[in-house]
Parts: C-alpha cells; structure tokens; sequence
C-alpha cells in the first residue's frame, strides 16, 4: 500500500475503488453539485432584478453543471475501471480546475461587476441629456 501523498499513488493508471461509503460520499457529492447548478441558474434567472446579479448566478450555475457532470462521468469511469479515464490523477485535475474557474467567477464579482456598475450609472448620467427619437405618427394614405 502507497502512501496517500506519495506521487506513485496518484500518478498511476489504475482506478480507485469507489465501493462503498466513500464511493457513495463522492458520487452523492457530484451530484449535489449538479444539482446546485441548475438550482442556481434557475434563481439567477427567475428571482433576481439586478442584473449583474442574474450574471454572477449563471457563471456559478455554469461551474457547478458542468463540474458535476464531469464529477459524475469520471465516477463513472472509475466505477467501470477504465485505465485511463478513471486514473486517480484526474480527481486533482477536476480539483485544480473547479479552483481555477471559482478564482475568475470570483475576479469578475471584485472587479469586473463594479466597473460594469460604473459605467451604467455614467452611461445613464449622459443618456439624459442626449436628444432621444421622437415617435413619428404612421400617415394614413
């Protein structure tokens, strides 16, 4: 038996063994990140006024659909012993990339909506003294 933190237990391709309690944990794991996703799209577009708020709701909705279902197909893999796409050096692979994904949700929240919210509010300071079009009446012939 390897250690857990050695790199010959993570970079072999040999799948883990997800029977049992801890198969179950991870499987119910991905899942309830599916299941977050849509959750979190379907608030994010039926609940919210605010648009920026509709936009950071989908982003998260995005990453946790398409992590889930990735969750779950690797499982899958795992579950069936596929050499290769159920290795165990993909689990840190989907660990790395849901952090690298949550970093730019989470740099778009800090920076990004603030600038958009400063240039709507400028936008909107202007747009009242521009001349708007006036509606013209349709003529009857």
């Amino acid at each position: 038996m390897t250690s857990f933190f050695s790199p010959s237990y993570w970079l072999t391709l040999s799948p883990p063994q997800v029977n049992g309690t801890i198969g179950h944990l991870v499987f119910g794991f991905f899942v309830l990140c599916f299941v977050v996703g849509i959750v979190s799209r379907i608030v994010a577009s039926n609940r919210t006024e605010d648009k920026y708020i509709e936009k950071i709701g989908q982003r998260i909705g995005t990453l946790f659909v398409t992590m889930g279902l990735l969750g779950v197909l690797l499982f899958f893999f795992s579950f069936e012993r596929v050499s290769l796409f159920g290795a165990r050096f993909w689990y840190p692979v989907w660990l790395i990339a849901t952090g690298v994904w949550a970093f730019y949700i989470v740099r778009f929240i800090r920076r990004d909506v603030p600038a958009m919210r400063l240039r709507d509010m400028e936008r909107k300071a202007i747009s009242k003294y521009l001349p708007t079009g006036r509606k013209r009446k349709k003529r009857r012939r």
